[in-house]
């Protein structure tokens, strides 16, 4: 559920392009079924439509993509699966959404090889620096350019993925594999865990569940 900051004017089809992310990615992750995707990943999507997202104003000036990505984003937004009517709602809020979010980069850590970083961006929607605010659930997107590998990193939150893009993912448990577009990950609390596109952009979108 969405609700509104008090005395705050916004679009309404800004809101309800919100909610209908909410409901379609519930949907869309409740609808994969995958070797790699355990149970808890459909028990625990069941969060994100009863997480409160309330509505904070959308920066004027949100931080954009780097022009050495701009190209991919409409290039993955262009062939990602539209195979159920889940993903093209999901894909739908996002069409409108996209325009506001703030992208950020993960910098390398010690040891790491740092050619990732300017080739990825995640773009916030929830949690801090997103468009709206939650105290659950922190969620965003990931786009990284062709022949790009995310490190081996892990975190406390447990994490998934609504897998919109060719692409390969690592988890500890399972080693590399291939979830397909349309597919998803999940990745239980401080898993080690990666992944790489191949020859086209990488393009997700993930939630940390707090």
């Amino acid at each position: 559920m969405i609700n509104s900051i008090e005395n705050l004017s916004l679009d309404q089809v800004f809101i309800s392009n919100g909610q209908l992310l909410q409901r379609s990615l519930h949907g869309a992750l409740s609808n994969v079924v995958s070797d790699a995707v355990p149970d808890s990943i459909q028990t625990r999507s069941t969060s994100i439509t009863t997480a409160q997202w309330t509505i904070k104003k959308p920066s004027e000036t949100p931080r954009t993509l780097p022009e050495s990505l701009e190209a991919y984003l409409p290039q993955a937004l262009n062939v990602a699966p539209r195979t159920n009517e889940y993903l093209v709602a999901v894909l739908d809020a996002l069409s409108t959404l996209l325009p506001h979010v703030t992208w950020i980069n993960r910098q390398a850590q010690p040891g790491q090889d740092d050619r990732f970083v300017e080739r990825h961006r995640h773009g916030l929607i929830t949690g801090p620096g997103g468009l709206f605010e939650c105290s659950n659930l922190t969620l965003g997107l990931a786009l990284m350019a062709p022949d790009t590998t995310y490190p081996f990193h892990h975190h406390p939150p447990a994490e998934f993925y609504l897998v919109l893009s060719p692409g390969q993912w690592y988890r500890e448990d399972v080693g590399w594999w291939s979830p397909g577009a349309g597919g998803a990950v999940f990745n239980p609390p401080s898993c080690i865990h990666a992944m790489k596109s191949t020859d086209a952009p990488l393009f997700a979108l993930w939630g940390l569940m707090h």
